[in-house]
C-alpha cells in the first residue's frame, strides 16, 4: 500500500508520524520505502540513529519524485511505500495525492491546525475531480492532551459538523514520540504493547482496514 502524510503547516507530528507507521511495517517483516520529501531531511537522519531491517528510508529532492516513485513502485522491491511530503503546498504534493491510497492528514486540536487540514482536504479532492481516482483520506489528531480539554472538545465538534473523516486513534503527548528522534527507536520498540507503541500499532490496524475497504470497493464497482 501507499500511504502519504500531509499537511501545509510543520509542528503537526507528521513526519513522526510517518516514522512510526514505516517502521511498525518493517517491524513485522514487511519491506518498506519510506520517501522524505520534507526539506528538514528529519526521518532521513532519523533513520541512521538505528537502522531496522527492511526499512529503506531515502531523502529525494521533490523536484525528482515523479521518476524515483515510478521506478521504486515498478522495481518490486517493496511491499508499502510511506510517503513524508514537505510541509509545503507545491505540485509534489498533487503528484503523491494521485498515487496515494490513502493520504494521512496529521493535526492538532487546534484551529489554525484545522484550518490548514482543510486545505489539505480540498487539495485532495481536487486531484480526485482531476484524475477521476477516489482518494480515501483520513485526519489525524496529534500531541492531545490525556485529559480532554474544551480545546479538543471545540475540533471533534468542527470536524463533525464539517463532515471530515477521522481516525479514531488519537497520538497522545508522549515523551516516545520526541525521543524516538534522539535515540533512532520507534515507540513499538521502546512502548510495545503500552503508551505510544500501542497507540501506533492501533493506527497502523486502522489505516489497513480503509485500505483493504477502498480496494474492495474498487474491485466491486470495476466487476
Amino acid at each position: 500500500m501507499i500511504v502519504t502524510f500531509a499537511s501545509s503547516k510543520g509542528g503537526v507530528g507528521k513526519s513522526t508520524t510517518c516514522a512510526c507507521i514505516a517502521a511498525a511495517l518493517a517491524l513485522e517483516g514487511a519491506r518498506v520505502l519510506l520517501i522524505d520529501l520534507d526539506q528538514n531531511r528529519t526521518l532521513d537522519r532519523w533513520a541512521r540513529k538505528a537502522p531496522i531491517e527492511n526499512l529503506t528510508v531515502a531523502a529525494i529532492d521533490p523536484q525528482k519524485f515523479g521518476e524515483f516513485f515510478r521506478e521504486a513502485e515498478g522495481s518490486g522491491r517493496y511491499d508499502h511505500i510511506c510517503i513524508d511530503l514537505p510541509g509545503s503546498r507545491e505540485v509534489t504534493l498533487f503528484k503523491a495525492l494521485a498515487r496515494s491510497d490513502l493520504v494521512v492528514i496529521p493535526a492538532q486540536a487546534s484551529e489554525p491546525d484545522l484550518r490548514e487540514a482543510l486545505v489539505v482536504i480540498s487539495d485532495i479532492r481536487d486531484v480526485r475531480e482531476t484524475t477521476s481516482r477516489p482518494i480515501p483520506y483520513r485526519l489525524l489528531l496529534t500531541k492531545v492532551y490525556p485529559l480532554r480539554t474544551r480545546v479538543a472538545d471545540f475540533a471533534y465538534a468542527e470536524l463533525a459538523r464539517l463532515g471530515v473523516p477521522l481516525f479514531r486513534t488519537a497520538l497522545v503527548e508522549r515523551s516516545a514520540y520526541r525521543e524516538m528522534f534522539l535515540n533512532g527507536q520507534p515507540p513499538t520498540i521502546t512502548e510495545t504493547g503500552k503508551g505510544a507503541g500501542a497507540e501506533v500499532l492501533s493506527l497502523l490496524a486502522e489505516i489497513r482496514a480503509i485500505v483493504e475497504e477502498h480496494g474492495t470497493e474498487e474491485l466491486r464497482k470495476a466487476g
